[in-house]
């Protein structure tokens, strides 16, 4: 939970300057204004290092991350990172065996166990906070600083032991419905959420503009800042009659929107049928490990190769091959994915 920011404490808000580049404030306002409609709402921001314990994490972030605030503090607080092991440069075995002592002490399992793997690799690949590119966006009242994007970056700081992060601030306070729109700008073009994450977050967009049966194409297009084909795949998985689809998103049976939209074109019968046929005892977890970079990027070359045979490539297509997670990641998928074909 993040710390009260009270008046008498102002002066340790950090020593960035305020930023006066007319033409970069001028282009951020202007991303800004073309997803939530007006730029009149856009008032002043400053960039400047803040105290981390005072940043408050947004609980309706369409992230999801498993973790929350206080439990990566408190990891942070228990298993520290080692600054010698944040200087190796192949840093997957570390990682692994620092996630499996934590996983085991902290009692974490499925989605959990991956979250904190992917913000352990965040933080080392980050270092420290003077490595930091894009600072996060916090909104600030009298006491706290609202986060608005940058969940992942400001975690990772936590796991760093990082006391200040960098950081625009906006005075205002933004509406929920400007909020999620930026919060959804922020994060499609970030790590990639769930197909779930996305379309419940789509889900929320439209609840708080026309609805969804009154949005068009064109409108959520707009919107969203996709294509229209991309669109029109989010309007007809919400508009299917049945919840039979979306139960099958959210529990990771189908995990691609555009093999979601293809199975919104049947009936609720036949996609009952269709969604029987996939095996009802889960496949074993995918699991390897490599000695050195090559091998993984010739299995990382190996999987696109059965991708493209088995038609999947758009399922793994946003998982980085580049980590020894995301090969993993892409492993389990192909496995179910060649269990669902040998079952319908």
């Amino acid at each position: 939970m993040a710390r009260k920011f009270g008046s008498s404490n102002t002066n340790r808000v950090g020593t960035g300057k305020i930023d006066q580049s007319e033409s970069t404030g001028e282009k951020w306002a202007g991303s800004v204004a073309a997803q939530v409609a007006t730029a009149a709402n856009i008032k002043a921001i400053m960039a400047k290092t803040i105290p981390v314990n005072y940043v408050q994490c947004d609980p309706q972030n369409p992230r999801k991350l498993a973790l929350s605030q206080a439990q990566v503090s408190a990891i942070a607080q228990n298993y520290p990172l080692d600054a010698k092991l944040l200087q190796v440069e192949d840093a997957t075995d570390w990682i692994e065996d620092y996630v499996a002592r934590v996983g085991q002490g902290e009692g974490l399992t499925g989605k959990a166990v991956g979250d904190l793997e992917s913000l352990v690799s965040f933080a080392a690949a980050l270092k420290s906070a003077d490595r930091l590119l894009h600072p996060i966006v916090v909104w600030r009242d009298e006491s706290t600083f609202h986060l608005i994007a940058g969940e992942r970056r400001l975690l990772a700081h936590i796991l760093l032991g990082e006391s200040h992060i960098a950081a625009r601030i906006l005075e205002q306070h933004y509406s929920r419905a400007e909020i999620d729109t930026l919060q959804w700008e922020e994060n499609v073009h970030r790590v990639d959420m769930s197909l779930w994450e996305r379309v419940e977050h789509v889900k929320k967009l439209l609840e708080s503009e026309a609805g969804i049966a009154a949005t068009s194409v064109t409108k959520l297009s707009k919107i969203l800042g996709r294509s229209r084909a991309e669109s029109q795949r989010y309007l007809v998985v919400l508009r299917y009659p049945s919840p039979l689809l979306l139960d099958a998103i959210k529990t990771g049976r189908v995990g691609d929107l555009k093999s979601a939209a293809a199975l919104a074109q049947l009936s609720s019968e036949q996609l009952q049928k269709k969604l029987s046929g996939a095996p009802s005892i889960a496949p074993p977890k995918a699991s390897v490990k490599f000695s050195d970079k090559s091998q993984s990027q010739a299995f990382a070359t190996l999987l696109k190769a059965a991708a493209k045979q088995l038609k999947m490539e758009s399922a793994i297509k946003q998982i980085d091959l580049k980590s020894p997670a995301g090969i993993n990641e892409a492993l389990a998928i192909l496995i179910d994915g060649l269990g669902s074909s040998a079952n319908g």
